[in-house]
């Protein structure tokens, strides 16, 4: 009877009721972030393989800030609308929800930036479908876009809002052209079901990111936008997560929004044919940090995932870039419309986005002094910024993070917040997952004293709040890299920040010949340690007044449970301050020599290939980082490393011990009387005789391990001039089983420390059990190529 009732009075058939019904239900299920942890929590939250908008219970707005859902007509609002200019002057162009989720709930934002400002007040022209002939005659608008803008400026934001509204758009239209095709008026159960066929079938938006970090906050930045818009999903696609999910996610939900590192998505382009048939009808392809993708070796892989993609013009193309090289403009040329605009947000005399960030260099006078500079770093940061500290360090290798992290870990007590200090490991031989959580919970960190030991995985696009320090062990990569460090410090609305740059004697070079633009300050050991102890007797002379406006939160929250909250440091701090040097002599007497031993290996491949930028011998190199295993890691005697082992990974460049030599060779090549001295040389018969003798000594030399090398191949170590290669394409190598000691320590004899510890720290007599924690499922020798980390 109802249902009869209802379909009188909706004029339809009970049927189409029903439906209707079964529509409607089907829309209030809740939607979630499906997470790699087992929990679930609000919305710009990291995942894994697959992100819908989060249905969270309404609050309460205030009155003032929401107003009812106004009628959207375009305009042109192009002209109104300058840098600085409120979210609020686009409510005409862009649709109340995500205007709401941008300036209430739940980014919170008030006005644009640069990028913004240049980019939204477009969205007319940028939303509209593909029409190669406008019925007035007209030249077709420009829908494709290159933008220079530099890292950091709210590009994510400029070209998620478009993609967003076109969406939505494209959705809409596909519902009323169903109807139409089908000779109806008005049907909306009809309406209702083409528009979800379409929305499970169609990509509206392919964004491909360099890093797996960066393509996360993307997704998690889209999800947060889209938090008003009933069931829009974002899909994310790369590598550390399980392939078969995001294929099974792929076929059970929409495709509103697509997010991929290059290597993952052509891995699964080629090798499943529900991706490859949902791919080729994307609208609109976005390229973000396209200079990155450029300079990690992607590419090969951009090129052949646009042969999966229609063609331009039917397919819109952005093409975002801090700079736009020649190899940026030959990409743009090849995948943009000839009729695409560029919007130049960098201006020719502004300032670098690093200018306001002070940036010192440290030479230190040997390599016992780094680790004691490395805590006096970080104690000053928490005497400068108590109650706010959070610093990230830099290392270059992956096992150097893995090393200090671990030595940080253990010495973290002797800095002013003692052991509520925070330390968090990031480097892409940790599981994604965990990479995942690790990035989240540095993020939201609230212990007001933390850090981050990371490799470069970390670098650059990421962006967490609130860093008030960056410290480089050894030199970056290249000068690019050390601007990409340095810009995670001084982000967002608080613009103070500090970089300091720590090398050994042997690493100045870099500094005199690939940093000479940079504002770099001299800081010398003797400077840096009267600063920290004048801090000291300031802090033991008056506490109170030390922290005085620093906020004190209750260390329990409205259920009676202990949370993390900056707390006062305890006095008097000097007596742990002057053993700083004690702290760390006991710790190296129980350092693992075979962890040192693959750090000093892996560091020998990284700094082998960074010769000419360092402008000295790699002669040099390596008894500089001798000097550094005895002197900085406590070993009796450097580590043994064969002759073999130290070719493999570049000493000489694969030259052999006679090159340069003036040495009378015979010429191979057979003379023949009364011929000219190039005949011969295209003999296909002498050609493959040489073939058959295969390489050369001097070229290809076959390497027989050493037992006494580090276990790892030197091949892993060895600098690689790019990282096209996808690592979920490599083959992988087990090196043994997984250690369950943390990686430098020696493992106990007999047995392992409980939870808690997961390498193990040896039990010494007089000092009882050791704590320690390490979670990282360590594969060793596995290298990430898409983050180009070793």
């Amino acid at each position: 009877m109802a249902l009869s009732f209802w379909a009188k009075a909706a004029r339809t058939s009970p049927l189409a009721v029903g439906g209707l019904f079964r529509a409607t239900r089907c829309a209030r299920v809740p939607r979630y972030v499906s997470l790699s942890a087992p929990s679930r929590i609000t919305s710009a939250r990291a995942y894994s393989s697959t992100a819908t908008a989060v249905e969270e219970k309404p609050e309460e707005e205030p009155e003032d800030q929401l107003e009812e859902k106004p009628e959207v007509a375009e305009e042109n609002v192009a002209d109104s609308v300058v840098e600085g200019s409120p979210f609020s002057s686009l409510s005409k162009i862009v649709s109340y929800e995500t205007i709401k989720a941008i300036t209430v709930r739940p980014m919170k934002l008030t006005n644009m930036t640069s990028v913004q400002s240049a980019v939204l007040p477009l969205m007319p022209q940028l939303t509209a479908p593909y029409n190669p002939e406008p019925e007035d005659g007209s030249k077709p608008l420009a829908r494709d876009l290159l933008v220079k803008a530099r890292t950091g400026t709210g590009k994510t934001l400029a070209f998620l809002v478009p993609v967003i509204e076109a969406r939505l758009k494209a959705i809409k239209e596909h519902g009323k052209q169903a109807v139409k095709d089908a000779g109806l008026v008005t049907d909306k159960h009809l309406e209702s079901r083409a528009q979800r066929i379409f929305a499970k079938t169609e990509v509206g938006a392919l964004i491909i990111s360099p890093t797996r970090e960066l393509a996360t906050q993307i997704a998690n930045d889209a999800i947060r936008l889209t938090h008003h818009h009933d069931g829009f999903e974002v899909r994310l696609l790369v590598g550390g997560n399980s392939k078969g999910k995001q294929v099974r996610d792929w076929v059970k939900g929409r495709r509103d929004i697509v997010v991929a590192t290059p290597g993952r998505l052509r891995d699964m382009l080629q090798t499943e044919p529900e991706i490859k048939a949902g791919i080729a009808k994307t609208k609109t392809l976005i390229l973000d940090e396209a200079d990155t993708l450029l300079e990690m070796g992607f590419r090969d892989d951009i090129d052949a995932i646009k042969s999966y993609l229609p063609p331009t013009p039917v397919r819109q193309t952005f093409l975002f870039s801090a700079t736009v090289s020649r190899a940026i403009q030959q990409v743009a040329r090849a995948t943009l419309d000839k009729n695409h605009l560029f919007i130049n947000c960098v201006s020719d005399d502004a300032p670098p986005t690093h200018a306001h960030i002070p940036q010192y260099h440290t030479v230190l006078p040997n390599a016992s002094s780094q680790m004691p500079y490395i805590l006096n770093l970080l104690a000053h940061d928490q005497l400068t910024n108590p109650g706010a500290s959070k610093v990230i360090v830099f290392m270059p290798t992956t096992k150097m993070t893995q090393l200090y992290s671990t030595l940080l870990m253990q010495l973290k007590s002797t800095l002013p917040a003692g052991n509520q200090t925070m330390v968090y490991e990031m480097h892409s031989n940790k599981a994604q997952h965990q990479r995942d959580t690790t990035s989240e919970r540095f993020r939201n960190d609230k212990s007001g004293a933390c850090v981050l030991v990371s490799s470069d995985v970390s670098a650059r696009g990421v962006d967490y709040p609130g860093v008030t320090r960056v410290i480089q062990i050894g030199i970056p990569a290249n000068s690019d890299q050390y601007v990409h460090r340095v810009g995670r410090t001084g982000r967002g609305a608080s613009k103070s920040g500090r970089a300091d740059l720590v090398l050994l004697p042997w690493e100045i070079g870099f500094v005199t010949w690939q940093l000479t633009d940079m504002p770099l300050k001299p800081l010398t050991v003797k400077e840096l340690y009267g600063q920290v102890n004048e801090l000291v007797e300031k802090l033991d002379s008056d506490p109170k007044s030390f922290f005085k406006g620093v906020a004190f939160p209750n260390p329990y929250d409205k259920l009676g449970r202990e949370r993390v909250v900056p707390q006062a440091f305890p006095t008097p701090y000097k007596p742990k301050y002057e053993g700083i040097p004690d702290a760390i002599k006991l710790l190296l007497n129980r350092i693992d020599e075979e962890a040192v031993k693959e750090t000093f290996a892996s560091a020998l491949g990284f700094y082998f290939g960074r010769s000419p930028e360092l402008r000295v011998q790699r002669s040099i190199i390596l008894q500089g980082l001798r000097d550094w295993s005895v002197e900085a890691m406590g070993l009796p005697e450097p580590p043994y490393v064969s002759e073999q082992y130290l070719q493999r990974l570049g000493l000489n460049d694969g030259r052999t011990k006679r090159f340069g030599t003036n040495v009378r060779r015979e010429d191979p090549r057979p003379q023949r009387s009364g011929s000219s001295p190039w005949m011969g040389r295209g003999n296909q018969r002498l050609r493959m005789e040489r073939e058959a003798q295969g390489p050369t000594r001097s070229h290809d030399e076959e390497y027989t391990p050493d037992p006494r090398d580090p276990s790892t191949p030197p091949d892993m170590y060895r600098q690689r001039k790019n990282f096209s290669e996808d690592y979920q394409r490599r083959p992988r190598e087990d090196f043994g089983e997984r250690r369950n000691n943390e990686f430098g320590y020696r493992k106990p004899p007999g047995q392992f420390q409980p939870r808690g510890n997961a390498f193990g720290v040896r039990r010494d007599r007089d000092q009882g059990q050791g704590s320690q924690r390490w979670g990282d499922d360590r594969r060793r020798g596995r290298q990430d190529s898409e983050e180009g980390d070793f």
